[in-house]
């Protein structure tokens, strides 16, 4: 959180277009685009069709290492963000043309949610229920942090929006050019907070993955059976 709360401040303080040493200073141009913020937590999907072994395969892909009973299930989840941007040029005098942003539509979300449970688990039996519990858990970890973050990302565009100015062209043709400047430009600045999320959804996803919950869980089905 600190690491946010700095970038956060970063993004308040102001920042200048090159442009401003070109004849019109594009960068003093007022620009006020509308911001269209949408966020996902994706459409859940689950997976029956596959063994141990190939689910340890998916998990070591995503990064993922779960130990003894929870080789046999996973829970996988994209952070995804996109980034697009409308804008408009405005020519001033004969010659000097500034492109002007005038709506961003930015996406910051989950795509393809999924659960995978071992078909070498005998379905409702307690280790199915165990596992596919725990499985839920981090997917309901990932929709709580996402939650949490999202006014934070909502704050942090509208500084970016608000920093980032036109930009200065010498030819109408050259305006899907700066456009394209300025969506990666927004998308500069986007990135640190994307790695920022990432990481503190690691951490709290590591609260759940350790080795005293692992002990636990697997006793659940272990009393059952002396039972």
């Amino acid at each position: 959180m600190k690491k946010l709360f700095f970038i956060l401040t970063v993004l308040s303080l102001p920042t200048f277009s090159t442009a401003s040493a070109q004849t019109i200073d594009c960068a003093a141009i007022k620009s006020v685009p509308v911001i269209e913020f949408t966020t996902s937590y994706g459409k859940l999907a689950y997976d029956f069709s596959k063994n141990n072994k190939q689910i340890t395969e998916i998990a070591a892909r995503h990064g993922i290492v779960e130990k003894g009973l929870f080789a046999s299930g996973l829970a996988t989840i994209n952070v995804s963000w996109e980034i697009s941007v409308n804008t408009i040029g405005k020519i001033y005098g004969d010659y000097d043309i500034c492109v002007v942003p005038t709506k961003i539509n930015v996406f910051i979300g989950y795509t393809d949610p999924k659960i995978y449970i071992s078909n070498e688990i005998k379905k409702d039996s307690c280790e199915y229920n165990v596992v596919l519990r725990h499985e839920q858990t981090h997917q309901q970890i990932n929709k709580t942090a996402l939650d949490y973050f999202i006014p934070l990302f909502q704050d942090a565009v509208e500084k970016i929006v608000a920093n980032v100015k036109p930009v200065q062209i010498s030819s109408l043709t050259e305006i899907d050019k700066a456009t394209t400047r300025l969506t990666q430009t927004y998308d500069k600045k986007i990135s640190p907070l994307i790695k920022v999320f990432k990481e503190d959804l690691l951490t709290e996803q590591s609260k759940l993955d350790n080795h005293s919950n692992y002990e636990h869980e697997k006793k659940l089905c272990t009393k059952k059976l002396k039972k």
